[in-house]
């Protein structure tokens, strides 16, 4: 019994580590390559394990958004630096705006998931009393009724602001 019990618990235990967030890999600044479950806020990032979180979903659009906008003012530079003749500069007009359409609809849509996202969190925040989060360790901990309330009011101020 005790044998099933300890096996058990150490599925249960291995089951969960699998189910951890995602895995990053990014290089420094130095050449040192990383690896980590959190990316780091600027940089190139390469997803090794891609996490199921809505989190990871925002974080992808965010990404994309942000491509499609270097891209676009690299291709902004490189117009600007060569010398076109005034039929090559409308058809390079009409390439920026389809460019700069698609980033806007991208950004749209990064804006569109964050604003469900913010309105998931804010239901579930109001909702419960007792609201459990897993912090970085992958423990989970409660919590205490001021800090629920100062979420609130945070996904509150994020409503407004970007939605």
């Amino acid at each position: 019994m005790r044998t099933l019990l300890v096996s058990l618990s150490l599925s249960l235990g291995l089951m969960a580590a699998a189910h951890a967030d995602g895995i990053y890999k990014w290089v420094d600044e130095n050449g040192v390559v990383h690896f980590g479950s959190q990316p780091p806020q600027d940089g190139q990032v390469e997803v090794v394990k891609a996490p199921k979180s809505e989190r990871y979903r925002q974080w992808q659009n965010e990404q994309q958004a942000l491509q499609a906008n270097r891209q676009l003012a690299t291709a902004v530079q490189l117009e600007d630096a060569a010398t076109t003749t005034p039929a090559q500069t409308t058809d390079a007009d009409q390439n920026q705006q389809a460019q700069q359409e698609k980033l806007d609809q991208a950004e749209m849509a990064a804006r569109a998931e964050r604003c469900q996202s913010a309105q998931r969190r804010l239901q579930e925040l109001e909702a419960r009393s007792r609201v459990r989060e897993v912090d970085a360790s992958g423990n989970y901990r409660v919590l205490g009724e001021d800090e629920r309330q100062q979420r609130i009011q945070q996904t509150r101020e994020i409503l407004l602001s970007s939605c």
